[in-house]
């Protein structure tokens, strides 16, 4: 069975850790709700409670505790209702708690384009492949130090990761050239030493040029090799042991 089938029939607490770093990292590690506060915990677009919802990746989204706590029993559009009327008329009591108006407006934009990111098949298979293999830490703080070693490590690159091309195909591993070009045939890692600087432009070189960093290295490399074989004495035949 997929690892993405396995998580239908968990419920949020018990999610995966690369379901937890998928949701939290999308839209920008911020609440979809407020667009404001960090993402802290994985919010059921679709409440459970109401019958609607279920507990699937896809109905999941990225919120803060206070707006997950405000949100309670209701779906995304009956707390944006609510909060809407709340502003229009605050002594009838939509709404206990509500957020800024200019907030609430944007729910909806916000919400599909945030599944639209989160339903993204090449996103998604990014985040099973680097993280499927690593277990669920049981507490929140961890998940969320997982989190954030994640978000720096996605800063690293000029571009996501996923968006690269693959150098192969392969069911268990990363094969995008960006960050895991390493896995292809006849790879050689390398610890190249660079200035930050000079490092930072041969990653946007390699970006603009389509290629996994380190082949972009290979190939810079290889007009160097040539000219290093071409320098090198020609080999006459002779054994070197003197030998017939």
């Amino acid at each position: 069975m997929a690892v993405a089938e396995q998580v239908l029939s968990r419920d949020r607490g018990n999610q995966p850790l690369w379901v937890w770093i998928m949701v939290l990292t999308a839209h920008g590690g911020r609440c979809v709700y407020c667009d404001e506060r960090p993402s802290e915990t994985l919010e059921h677009e679709a409440p459970l409670a109401s019958g609607a919802g279920r507990d699937i990746w896809w109905n999941l989204v990225p919120a803060c505790d206070r707006c997950n706590g405000w949100k309670q029993k209701k779906s995304a559009t009956e707390w944006a209702r609510d909060m809407k009327l709340h502003h229009a008329h605050p002594k009838a009591g939509f709404a206990r708690n509500a957020l800024p108006l200019h907030a609430v407006e944007g729910i909806k934009d916000r919400i599909a384009q945030v599944q639209r990111e989160i339903q993204d098949a090449a996103r998604r298979t990014w985040f099973e492949r680097h993280y499927a293999r690593r277990s669920t830490p049981r507490l929140r703080r961890e998940k969320h130090e997982e989190v954030e070693g994640c978000t720096r490590a996605l800063t690293r690159y000029p571009y996501p990761p996923w968006e690269s091309p693959e150098g192969g195909h392969s069911e268990k591993v990363c094969m995008r050239i960006l960050c895991c070009g390493y896995h292809q045939k006849d790879s050689l890692p390398v610890f190249v030493t660079l200035p930050k600087t000079d490092r930072e432009d041969l990653e946007r070189m390699a970006y603009a040029k389509g290629l996994w960093i380190g082949d972009l290295i290979g190939t810079l490399l290889k007009p160097a090799l040539e000219e290093w074989r071409q320098s090198q004495p020609a080999d006459d035949g002779e054994d070197p042991q003197g030998g017939a």
